[in-house]
This record gives C-alpha cells, structure tokens and sequence, in this order.
C-alpha cells in the first residue's frame, strides 16, 4: 500500500523539488511498478486514401504486443476516446510508445502516419497531454495530420498483470 502511495508523492516532489532531492526522488520513482495508461483522443486532418479513410490506431511499446483502437468509418478527423494500460514491475524507462495511425479501406490496411514518443518524461512527472504531429513519407499536401494524447503513469493496484 505505501509504495502505491509513492507514485503520486514522487512525482510532485520531482516537479518542486531542489535538484539534490530531485534526482533522489527520481531514482525512487523509478524502483516502484506502475501502469502506463495511454488514451487516444482523437486525430485531425488525416489523408484521404482511395477506398475510404477508416482510420485506426496501433500502439506499440517495445517488443511488447500491440493494442488497437476501433475503426472510425468514412472521416478524416475521427474520435476515438479509448484508454489502454500497460503494467510494468519496473518503469519503462528508456522505451519508446510508437503509435501509427492507419485506414482500413476496401483494397487492404494503408498507414496514414505515425508518431513516437519517450515515455521517460511521462514518468516522471505523471501524464502528459499533448497534439502531436504525425510523420509520414508521402505526405506531399503540407496539410497538418494531428493525433490528441495523453499518457500517464500512476499505481499498479495489486489485481493488474504485469504485461
């Protein structure tokens, strides 16, 4: 029960703390197990591909399995609003979360972008909230592909898995 309280009270004491203390703090933090919840919000201005734009995510962290979102038919700005959790024994620290954003269409599965981030921040300071721009190769129309996350760390309760 202590070390489920910790999670919180280390993350504040990293955001406030004198740089000594700071570091102690977050040497701590990086000891205790804790879940990665990562939430899918939404994407804006996605490319249009021939045969429909029915856009999906798939996250990945590490070699670890993917997780995907529900398909979104026939919009380039979908919504999703969908959480996923990672448990982890140890933080991640070091690992990379890659999301790609990709479409469903009637000639097969086409990637529309993607987006990968450090998770080390998110640890240390508890979620991040941010709009990232998605990255692909044949984006020639210099339009904005955007996708809304947010990622936490927080407690592992005693009743989730380690994944």
């Amino acid at each position: 029960m202590v070390a489920a309280e910790a999670i919180p009270i280390l993350q504040m004491m990293i955001k406030s703390s004198a740089p000594g203390f700071h570091d102690r703090a977050e040497s701590l933090l990086h000891c205790l197990p804790g879940c990665l919840t990562v939430t899918i919000k939404r994407a804006n201005n996605l490319r249009h591909v021939m045969g429909g734009t029915n856009p999906f995510c798939r996250l990945t962290i590490g070699n670890g399995p993917a997780r995907q979102t529900k398909v979104v038919n026939r919009t380039t700005s979908p919504e999703w609003n969908e959480g996923f959790t990672w448990a982890f024994d140890v933080p991640p620290k070091g690992q990379k979360l890659q999301i790609s954003s990709k479409g469903k269409t009637t000639f097969g599965k086409s990637t529309l972008g993607s987006v990968t981030i450090q998770i080390d921040k998110v640890i240390n300071e508890g979620i991040q909230s941010d709009t990232f721009s998605l990255s692909h190769e044949r984006n020639k129309e210099g339009s904005s592909q955007t996708l809304e996350v947010e990622i936490t760390w927080s407690n592992r309760t005693s009743n989730e898995s380690v994944k």
